[in-house]
């Protein structure tokens, strides 16, 4: 009785660890990214609060594993202050997230995480908009009680070119 006792404390232990790290983990990525940035570098890297400065951009492109050919092809949208790849929406419902951005010169760079909600699984993309293409990497992660399982793919597009004569009304 008393080592099921003992086990049953580790558990709970190590239990209550891995979510304190979960969610430090969770938030980490946000802090990295926003210090990654040369304090040398005359370039402008003010942070930006307000996200829609890239809505109404669609982009046509592919992605695949890092290090690897493109195997998917994609569509990255930007809209109302959020941001969706379709083929993750098409295969797990991933919705669109709300994503953060920041200016380096001429390229606008950016953040968002998305979570399935029917499986344990989020991902965070990381990406820059120069000009008229987007580029970047995303890491998926889903997690189990027993396992978890992280991968990384990139992405790259150009931009789809809006035919309405709306624009010259913004």
């Amino acid at each position: 009785m008393n080592i099921l006792n003992t086990m049953r404390r580790r558990t709970k232990s190590i239990f209550l660890m891995s979510l304190m790290l979960l969610s430090l983990s969770s938030i980490w990525p946000i802090f990295s990214w926003a210090s990654d940035s040369n304090k040398d570098d005359p370039v402008d890297t003010s942070e930006t609060v307000s996200s829609e400065i890239l809505d109404g951009m669609t982009f046509i492109g592919e992605l695949g594993p890092k290090g690897k050919p493109a195997d998917v092809k994609d569509t990255f949208v930007f809209e109302d202050g959020n941001f969706v790849s379709k083929e993750c929406e098409a295969r797990c419902k991933f919705p669109a997230r709300p994503y953060f951005i920041r200016h380096v010169g001429n390229t606008i760079e950016f953040i968002s995480e998305t979570r399935c909600p029917y499986k344990d699984a989020k991902i965070i993309w990381r990406g820059s908009v120069d000009g008229k293409k987007i580029k970047g990497v995303y890491h998926w992660r889903s997690e189990r009680w027993y396992w978890t399982i992280e991968k990384e793919f990139w992405f790259e597009g150009v931009l789809v070119e809006n035919t309405t004569s709306d624009i010259g009304s913004q």
